[in-house]
């Protein structure tokens, strides 16, 4: 810990400090001879003790009571005006009291009363800015550990939806190759090879706060090229890729979630006419995904499995890495369900 960050942390030795220089350059200032004298200590040491009081009443209580809460005119009205009183009383003492408490010294306020009031004015705005200049040093710090809290915490929440995404998709790939395995295709073998294409990406790029576009829509090729092996005659695939996306960058795994959601409910079930329609256009810096799939059939059990949590996880990143910045639809109705997102990269 820096020594200017001690001092500031530790009340006490900051008025401890200020007190010594103050008093110190007072008694100079006070001093009638060349010689320091008793006098000269005795009169310093009472006119600092009121105007220790005026210091602390508007550091204490003043500026907490009044100014923090935006009674920016009653607080100067009551300063002054306990200042004025604070003067007044101080050199009503030194011209009536101070001979009964010490006699024979003859201590008069030789200061008259606008230039003692000058002396109170410069004390209470010294420490007043430095009050305010300690307040926003700490406010200040306090914020810089908030925000780096803050990102800390939302690492963790994105490490932690990252991570859900891997078994995620892990399983619905299986899913997928465990269909081809039952129906003895030929296609098995080469689906465990694009299946290896895409996990390599997920462990070697997903780690990186953002991966180059070009990288994550090749995996999305990938993965589109996997589920095309498990597709029928019948079932109509359309994927579309258009922009110049080669200097762009996205946070990774945005946009399989979305994807293998049509495949997953999509080309499924005895359903006559089962399709998928992906289109990802990329504009200037605006990232468009649009995708569209029949509903197939799916039954009591699965719906029970299916908890939605590719779609829900997107949102909840989506919020994190891009607040602000994206807008996602989704629409179902009774045959298909529908997809927009568009984020700002």
């Amino acid at each position: 810990m820096s020594i200017t960050k001690q001092v500031l942390q530790t009340r006490m030795l900051q008025h401890i400090l200020f007190w010594s220089i103050s008093l110190y350059l007072l008694l100079l200032n006070f001093q009638a001879s060349s010689t320091l004298a008793t006098t000269d200590i005795i009169y310093t040491g009472i006119f600092s003790v009121f105007l220790i009081a005026a210091v602390y009443i508007n550091i204490s209580v003043l500026i907490p009571k009044l100014f923090q809460n935006e009674r920016y005119l009653i607080y100067l009205i009551t300063l002054l005006l306990t200042i004025s009183i604070i003067v007044f009383t101080q050199i009503f003492l030194f011209d009536n009291i101070v001979e009964i408490l010490f006699p024979g010294y003859y201590l008069i306020s030789y200061i008259a009363y606008w230039e003692t009031l000058n002396y109170f004015i410069v004390f209470v705005g010294v420490t007043s800015l430095l009050h305010f200049s300690k307040s926003w040093f700490l406010f200040k710090e306090s914020e810089a550990v908030l925000i780096e809290t803050q990102k800390k915490k939302t690492e963790a929440e994105l490490v932690a939806l990252k991570n859900q995404i891997n078994p995620h998709f892990l399983f619905n790939s299986l899913n997928s190759i465990y269909s081809l395995v039952l129906k003895k295709s030929d296609n098995a073998p080469e689906a465990l090879i694009k299946l290896s294409d895409t996990m390599r990406f997920i462990i070697y790029e997903s780690n990186n706060e953002r991966v180059e576009l070009s990288k994550e829509i090749d995996f999305v090729k990938s993965y589109i090229e996997l589920q095309k092996l498990r597709m029928s005659a019948k079932d109509i695939l359309t994927f579309k890729v258009s922009g110049n996306y080669d200097q762009q960058k996205i946070a990774p795994l945005l946009l399989i979630p979305i994807i293998e959601n049509c495949f997953k409910y999509g080309i499924k079930g005895e359903v006559e006419s089962s399709f998928v329609i992906i289109k990802i256009l990329l504009k200037e810096s605006t990232l468009s995904l649009h995708t569209k799939n029949n509903i197939g059939h799916i039954d009591n059990i699965e719906k029970q499995k299916s908890k939605g949590t590719g779609l829900l996880n997107l949102k909840q990143r989506l919020e994190l890495i891009y607040p602000e910045k994206y807008q996602l639809d989704i629409n179902e109705n009774f045959d298909n369900f529908s997809v927009n997102l568009t984020i700002e990269l």
